[in-house]
């Protein structure tokens, strides 16, 4: 998971700092004062981060979960924390499958160079 908010760090800086920066601005409204920038971090984070992509589709009830519980709790935020919990757990078991795809995907494009540099045998087939 801390890779993954590095990465959105580094490609979604301007957004995040946006982001943040609007809910120091209005700490007991931001749950709507803020949609707009939070908008512009989740599209530049899925356009970007292609594990929060993964992860939203296969953990979506549990993200529109602690949405739901956010909205509902906007003043006491800390109510939330066994569905954060929820969600942490989809995101790390996900990532773990996200990760195990990607080095899937890395050692099937290894394998037609490494045979591309295979020694070709040139001698004549006898019969």
């Amino acid at each position: 998971m801390e890779d993954t908010l590095d990465q959105v760090r580094q490609k979604c800086a301007l957004q995040l700092d946006m982001y943040q920066k609007c809910i120091e601005n209005y700490p007991h409204s931001w749950d709507k004062s803020c949609m707009q920038q939070k908008k512009a971090l989740t599209k530049c984070s899925e356009d970007n981060v292609g594990i929060l992509k993964f992860v939203k589709e296969r953990c979506s009830l549990q993200i529109n979960n602690y949405d739901r519980c956010l909205g509902a709790n906007a003043e006491n935020p800390e109510e939330c924390v066994q569905v954060l919990k929820e969600l942490y757990v989809c995101t790390e078991a996900t990532s773990i499958v996200y990760r195990e795809e990607e080095q899937k995907k890395k050692q099937g494009e290894e394998k037609p160079v490494a045979a591309a540099e295979a020694p070709v045998n040139t001698e004549p087939v006898k019969n």
